[in-house]
């Protein structure tokens, strides 16, 4: 048995000077308030809001929930502070690119979790509408208590909360990427580059990300279980959906030459929480077979 193995690609990204714009929205929730899950338990530091939009003419329903990540557009994302009750940010727009049009209906998307099982609240005011970004107002102001939830719920009282989430099961959440991840979870960790390892249980930071296990905190590698299926070996990849890699699977008889791509292996499904993927090579002709994953990171 092999060990997955990251492959890994790094682009530098330099950013230029942003257009001229005359302020910023600020977008929150009020501070000292009581914001709860479906099961009523306070929000706490793991769950991450975001400003955007859908991409017209796609509009979110609580019967879409499972189209909702393939159509958004983040422009900003901010952590809840449990310790203050509230999220608080604030985004300047630079231009009106596609799909922040001038008046695009935006929303606020908070959630926790993964594909399988999450907690997600969505809302929107009537007068959020994405800005001209050439001829901005000085300030503008999107409250939640102002807003009205698509999922879950909003108390402008603040009684009995000001938000609730709701539960939701078998869609994604906003992706998170990879330097999301590295902020959110190796701050301050010297060792927080993909090929690193800095719990030394054999699976880098890059892996840990793929898989969704934590990076600095020891435990044993994943388990991508391998299946005989009709005569051919198949890989279960057990990966977050949400946390975008580019994955491929490779094959060897003697686990040194390997070889990949589709004249050697082929998508069996590709779900919310796992990938599969089966060898084209069939066990009778070659008994000793053998794969391994290969993880690269999204060029910026």
């Amino acid at each position: 048995m092999t060990y997955p193995v990251p492959w890994l690609w790094l682009a530098a990204c330099v950013a230029g000077s942003p257009a001229a714009a005359q302020t910023a929205i600020l977008w929150n929730s009020d501070a000292n308030q009581t914001n709860l899950t479906s099961a009523g338990v306070l929000l706490d530091d793991q769950y991450k809001f975001e400003l955007g939009v859908f991409a017209p003419p796609f509009v979110p329903t609580p019967a879409s929930v499972d189209q909702w990540a393939a159509h958004w557009h983040p422009a900003s994302r901010t952590a809840y502070d449990p310790v203050t009750q509230r999220f608080a940010a604030s985004f300047t727009p630079t231009d009106n690119t596609s799909p922040f049009a001038a008046g695009t209906p935006a929303y606020v998307w908070g959630f926790r979790g993964d594909a399988l099982s999450s907690e997600w609240i969505l809302f929107r005011a009537a007068s959020w509408s994405w800005p001209n970004a050439s001829d901005f107002p000085a300030v503008t102001y999107w409250y939640a208590k102002d807003a009205t939830a698509v999922v879950g719920a909003i108390h402008a009282n603040g009684s009995p909360c000001l938000m609730q989430t709701a539960a939701v099961a078998n869609a994604a959440p906003p992706a998170t990427t990879w330097a999301q991840w590295q902020a959110d979870t190796l701050a301050g960790e010297p060792l927080k580059q993909p090929a690193d390892d800095p719990d030394r249980d054999g699976s880098s930071n890059l892996l840990e990300y793929v898989f969704g296990t934590p990076p600095r905190a020891a435990g044993p590698p994943t388990a991508t279980p391998l299946a005989v299926v009709d005569g051919h070996l198949q890989i279960t990849i057990p990966r977050r959906i949400d946390h975008p890699a580019d994955l491929s699977v490779e094959v060897s008889d003697d686990l040194t030459n390997w070889q990949s791509g589709p004249a050697y292996t082929a998508v069996v499904s590709d779900g919310l929480a796992a990938l599969v993927v089966g060898d084209l090579t069939p066990l009778a002709s070659h008994p000793h077979r053998f794969m391994r994953l290969k993880a690269v990171l999204h060029a910026p």
